[in-house]
């Protein structure tokens, strides 16, 4: 999904991060600090839906199996869990630095309340990961926790990116053409046009980072017409006219029904609307692959027809959605992430640091 360009990362071991912080005084972990330029990438699935070692060790496998670029990894861990985090590090007969165990007995849960959690549950897996994120202990962060804790302790911990007032999801889905970005889908529930403009840039920012030079903008709308929509949203169109220049263009209104066309890179969307197209967006493309399977011997010639289509639709083929706005890369995941999406959101991670993602959002964000 992204192009890959190695550069030189940091891998350091977060035990001496664990001592340095609040959050993380008195967290046991396994290691000494090692310095390395393999990237390192926090996996935290404790606040998920699979909360079993079997779960964990599956992604873990999958990790090592699958992935073929060199990478440290810090996993979060429940004290029950470490035993067996630690057994498979010795079976695999990695080295310390390459697998790095940082334990907690807090995690947030999907039905905790975020706010309260920032308050209540500081030693918790998902802010000793931005902890570590803060103080480059680690390069990027892979989460399938609570969305709302996640942002919260996010955009309280690192700083904003310039001339952006909110952060947001951002994440790629298939398209005739190439793959449009969706933002925001999930973060903020009710958005400003400014904020929507805001997302517009990191979309723009974003696109650019991978290779599209002239990005074209389209806002998700119930119609096409100027007119068409929320008060918020007509004046989000008139603020979008401004991105009709050399570099990026403003499509106008998108109806839902022509995303996938293929014909915009940007799709600019309040949190809430975009997690709707999202989710809707999967459970169509489940639908479809799940039908096309059990009629595939009234199909002829299905069995190809069937791989093409589980590689562009299947969702856990995509890296998952990135938190864009605040200065480190996170990548959130499905709290049920499967095995198999775990290790895309992973490769994505990994695939972020390596194409030195954060500053060239910078530097395209100071450009506009």
């Amino acid at each position: 999904m992204f192009q890959v360009a190695q550069t030189a990362e940091k891998c350091t071991s977060p035990t001496a991060c664990a001592h340095s912080v609040a959050t993380t005084e008195d967290v046991p972990s396994s290691r000494k600090k090692h310095q390395s330029k393999v990237p390192n990438i926090g996996l935290d699935l404790l606040g998920g839906d699979f909360k079993t070692p079997d779960h964990m060790l599956e992604t873990l496998h999958a990790l090592y199996l699958e992935i073929k670029d060199p990478f440290c990894l810090t996993v979060f861990s429940t004290p029950e869990m470490a035993t067996h985090i630690e057994a498979f590090r010795k079976a695999k007969e990695l080295k310390e630095h390459e697998l790095d165990v940082v334990e907690t007995n807090e995690v947030i849960d999907m039905e905790d309340d975020p706010l309260l959690s920032l308050r209540k549950k500081k030693k918790a897996s998902m802010f000793i990961g931005i902890h570590l994120l803060k103080e480059k202990k680690i390069d990027a962060l892979v989460s399938t926790g609570n969305t709302g804790a996640l942002i919260a302790s996010a955009t309280m911990m690192l700083p904003m990116l310039s001339g952006i007032s909110r952060a947001a999801l951002i994440t790629l889905l298939p398209t005739q053409n190439e793959p449009v970005a969706v933002i925001d889908i999930g973060a903020n529930i009710e958005c400003t046009p400014v904020h929507l403009v805001h997302f517009a840039k990191m979309g723009v920012a974003y696109q650019k980072s991978r290779g599209i030079k002239k990005p074209v903008i389209g806002l998700l709308n119930i119609g096409t017409e100027e007119k068409k929509g929320r008060r918020e949203l007509r004046e989000t169109y008139q603020l979008l006219q401004e991105f009709n220049q050399e570099d990026t263009s403003f499509a106008g209104n998108i109806e839902g029904k022509e995303v996938f066309t293929g014909n915009i890179h940007v799709l600019v969307t309040d949190g809430f609307t975009g997690n709707v197209f999202l989710k809707t967006a999967e459970g169509i493309s489940s639908f479809i692959l799940e039908t096309m399977h059990k009629n595939k011997n009234l199909i002829p010639f299905s069995k190809p027809l069937i791989k093409r289509l589980e590689r562009e639709l299947y969702s856990a083929e995509y890296p998952g959605a990135i938190l864009c706005g605040v200065d480190g890369i996170i990548m959130k995941c499905h709290g049920d992430a499967s095995p198999d999406a775990l290790k895309c959101g992973f490769q994505g991670a990994l695939e972020l640091i390596q194409n030195d993602f954060l500053s060239k959002i910078k530097h395209q964000l100071s450009l506009n």
